[in-house]
């Protein structure tokens, strides 16, 4: 679970991130709302916007907030929706750099003040989420994000974190009390399905192929079967073999639940025992050979197996309330205006 209200004050520098993790996608849903953007009285980069105890937030600041939001929002919408959705982003976008306006203001007033060292470590672990310190750098220039401006931001970003951890420093840890109460509470939200691990070998047959075709192909994957039961190894068979992708990692499909394979195909891997070989099956890809590796029943997963993770869930969403309330508490002592549209 994200700490929503803290992401949203900090949007402005991962925003950068997300952009250019998603830079192709995130040009596509830019370009479908460009002329909507265009057309909004807030075009000029300078203009004011709101203006938080007297700093002004201008529309520039907007337009790059909206644009990440895009990016993070947007994958996969149609141009239609994408448009419907721009005053919204936009609404956002101000209230976010509100947020964040806040929070520096209150940093400054805590002498919170991140070192040169302290912003070159974070800019250095921003880079490695990428996937070299050159695509990093080509994709600050083609944001046009400059050096300085990076650095300005990664200094606001700690400033904020900084807040962050004074406004949750008083939070009592979660108990193990509380994590058994949790956990007893929503015990049906750790249940898991009925799953099963397999490899498989696939021949490819076309849909229009002939029964001779069909029939060829049929006795070559049994012959390979031959092999397998006679003692050779299945995984190279299949990188050797196999017509399916899979075969870079031996034929290996990994876990999944019913419903997510052809239900020729899945009706033969649940009815398998670990260990086991298939018969040839037929699916509309063409002929497969089996093998499960792993078959778990459905279950429910013991207290100890997500310990972990309901104690940082119950952190997590304490620090969240906590944070999220201090925000309040500032905005409602704060002079916020809004310019006038």
């Amino acid at each position: 679970m994200r700490l929503k209200v803290y992401l949203y004050a900090v949007a402005v520098l991962y925003c950068f991130f997300l952009f250019a993790c998603g830079q192709e996608q995130a040009d596509k849903q830019v370009d479908a709302v460009k002329s909507t953007l265009d057309n909004q009285p807030l075009q000029d980069p300078g203009a004011m916007v709101a203006s938080v105890n007297g700093v002004s937030i201008n529309a520039g600041e907007v337009a790059l907030t909206v644009k990440g939001l895009l990016a993070q929002y947007g994958a996969g919408m149609p141009e239609e929706q994408l448009q419907a959705l721009e005053p919204k982003l936009r609404e956002q976008a101000v209230e976010n750099l509100i947020s964040k306006r806040l929070l520096i203001q209150e940093a400054d007033k805590l002498n919170i003040q991140p070192t040169d060292q302290d912003i070159e470590t974070e800019i250095a672990n921003v880079s490695t989420q990428f996937p070299s310190p050159e695509v990093f750098q080509e994709q600050l220039a083609a944001m046009g994000v400059s050096q300085e401006q990076l650095r300005k931001d990664v200094q606001e970003h700690l400033k904020v974190k900084g807040v962050f951890e004074q406004a949750t420093a008083s939070l009592q840890p979660v108990t193990e009390e509380e994590i058994n109460s949790f956990y007893a509470e929503k015990k049906d939200t750790f249940k898991v399905a009925e799953q099963v691990r397999a490899s498989h070998i696939l021949f490819k047959i076309e849909q229009d192929a002939s029964e001779e075709t069909r029939a060829l192909k049929r006795k070559e994957l049994e012959d390979v079967r031959e092999r397998i039961l006679g003692g050779a190894d299945f995984a190279e068979l299949a990188t050797e073999y196999s017509d399916c992708p899979s075969k870079q990692r031996g034929g290996d499909l990994g876990l999944f639940e019913r419903g997510r394979m052809l239900k020729e195909f899945e009706d033969a891997a649940f009815a398998m025992a670990p260990g086991d070989i298939s018969d040839v099956v037929e699916t509309q890809f063409g002929y497969h050979v089996i093998k499960v590796t792993e078959h778990n029943e459905p279950r429910t997963l013991a207290l100890e197996d997500v310990h972990d993770e309901v104690a940082n869930y119950l952190k997590t969403s304490r620090e969240e309330t906590a944070f999220e309330s201090y925000l309040q508490n500032l905005r409602q002592n704060a002079q916020i205006e809004y310019a006038k549209t």
